[in-house]
């Protein structure tokens, strides 16, 4: 199915504008008709593809067989090292999963085979470096951290990946653009630098290969296990579930004491909270940098920088229901979640100035709405004023406020769209015309007929008119990838996780006692 941009985000001062779709990272010049630059696609989409490719290819065969009543020919090995030599407790395993496969268990077997599909690593977060030079994207399934080097031109060389120890849910560059702060869902906020040194991984090898030392075959190890058979030596579907469950357990056990012995990368636990962080912005003061985190349980820390991040200098407390999104506008901080108003801080003081009323302004987009989900907050100036721009899940509209002198935010436009909004980002100079670049999920059937027409497009352009409220520009002709064989609603359950935040009345319950 047609995938719509799920997260922008601007390379420095330029007008290059990165967009993610899927698992895919898009790049295009705003000031040249907004071509296309360059793309990256995530590995194991390929890898995805090609093994869906090798399963109709191999069903095709089988059925030919059957129809025309000849036993399934036999395949020959092609590596000649693969040899049995199953032990101890892989051996068990390798009978589990053979068991499984036949009796009882055989199609409860077949249609958990059917149904279980890995899911696929979207990128969810994509922040660059103030000078353009490099972008950092998160593949929130694998839990990766990538960097990437910008040749100045649109094109993104791949230079290092990262896999945290839980999924990143936010993360932040500092100033001088040399370290990463990764906010997690396990509460955790780790600090790593951009470009990953080699000693570290180096310091490390010896002790993730520790020497072996004698044992008995009944005690090897879960590493020494390697099947006998692989994908050019199977010619049934039983044998390839059983192979596909054997190289499972596997991967999870590999996964397991990876988890055990920590990352071997250049990381540090800098703070942490009691709950799942949700975002991760960073203040100034008098010179002085702060760290402002939020999680779930309608906490906002303010703590100091990088080497005192452990001493935390104040709260803002007020939030009834989770902290999803932050932005700094001004001098002053902006938040949202899942209450029905916006918050605007002095962060530094913890001081808590108003609350601006958004449901109001959902339900003239969504008359039956009576809850908000706080997706983004960003915020940008204009002619010596600040601005913030909300956007609230499901909602097919964007909500812009002005910041006045009084530490107000007044209501200045609501923009309304053909389809949910998912990200956006404001290009203060592309042609010396302020922009507007609207990521939205277009409304339109479950289908992936290539004659439909006047297809809808997922990144939409505004300018400003004379009285400075935003029009409807055109559009940015998005880039056709593979299909990725995605239903509507496992895309539903990855580009709108924020309603899940609220809490349900039993969890309410347990924090009340």
């Amino acid at each position: 199915m047609n995938l719509p941009y799920q997260c922008l985000t601007r390379l420095g001062q330029s007008s290059i504008l990165c967009a993610a779709k899927g698992t895919s990272i898009h790049t295009f010049d705003l000031d040249s008709e907004s071509s296309f630059l360059s793309s990256w696609t995530h590995p194991a989409t390929k890898q995805v593809e090609n093994s869906e490719s090798q399963e109709a290819t191999q069903e095709g065969q089988d059925l030919n067989e059957q129809e025309s009543g000849q036993p399934p020919s036999k395949k020959r090995k092609l590596d000649s090292e693969n040899k049995p030599n199953v032990e101890g407790n892989c051996q068990a395993d390798t009978k589990a999963v053979e068991a499984a496969s036949n009796g009882s268990g055989k199609n409860k077997q077949k249609a958990e085979s059917r149904g279980q599909r890995p899911e696929l690593p979207f990128v969810n977060i994509l922040v660059a470096t103030e000078d353009g030079s490099h972008l950092v994207a998160v593949t929130g399934q694998d839990k990766t951290l990538w960097v990437f080097e910008h040749d100045g031109k649109g094109k993104l060389k791949e230079l290092s990946q990262r896999v945290m120890p839980k999924r990143p849910s936010s993360i932040a560059l500092t100033a001088d653009g040399a370290t990463i702060l990764s906010a997690d869902k396990f509460g955790d906020v780790y600090s790593l630098p951009l470009i990953p040194s080699s000693a570290p991984e180096a310091a490390a090898t010896p002790a993730s290969t520790p020497t072996p030392t004698p044992s008995t075959p009944s005690s090897a190890p879960a590493s020494s296990f390697k099947p006998a058979a692989n994908r050019f030596t199977v010619h049934s579907k039983r044998n390839l579930r059983a192979l596909e469950e054997q190289e499972r357990i596997l991967a999870s056990r590999q996964t397991q004491e990876a988890r055990k012995e920590g990352p071997a990368f250049e990381h540090e636990l800098i703070l942490g909270h009691v709950s799942m962080l949700t975002a991760l912005v960073l203040g100034t003061w008098d010179g002085k940098p702060y760290i402002i985190t939020a999680d779930r349980d309608e906490h906002i820390r303010v703590s100091r920088g990088i080497p005192q991040a452990h001493i935390i200098e104040n709260y803002c407390l007020g939030h009834k229901s989770f902290v999803n999104a932050l932005c700094i506008a001004g001098s002053l901080l902006v938040s949202g979640g899942g209450d029905d108003e916006l918050y605007l801080w002095s962060w530094k003081s913890g001081h808590l100035h108003r609350k601006i009323d958004l449901l109001g302004h959902v339900q003239k987009v969504v008359s039956d709405a009576s809850k908000v989900a706080v997706s983004r907050l960003s915020s940008y100036a204009i002619d010596g004023r600040t601005y913030v721009l909300a956007i609230c899940e499901l909602v097919p509209a964007v909500f812009i406020f002005q910041l006045e002198s009084n530490s107000e935010l007044k209501h200045e436009q609501t923009l309304l769209l053909d389809g949910n909004p998912l990200d956006a980002i404001f290009v203060p100079k592309s042609k010396e015309i302020p922009k507007l670049v609207i990521a939205i999920d277009p409304h339109q059937p479950d289908t992936s007929s290539a004659e439909t027409q006047g297809e809808p497009k997922s990144l939409l352009l505004f300018e400003r008119d004379e009285t400075g409220l935003w029009v409807r520009h055109g559009a940015i002709q998005g880039i056709a990838d593979g299909d990725l064989h995605i239903s509507r609603k496992e895309l539903e359950n990855i580009l709108y996780p924020v309603g899940n935040l609220r809490k349900t009345e039993f969890e309410d319950g347990n924090d009340a006692d």
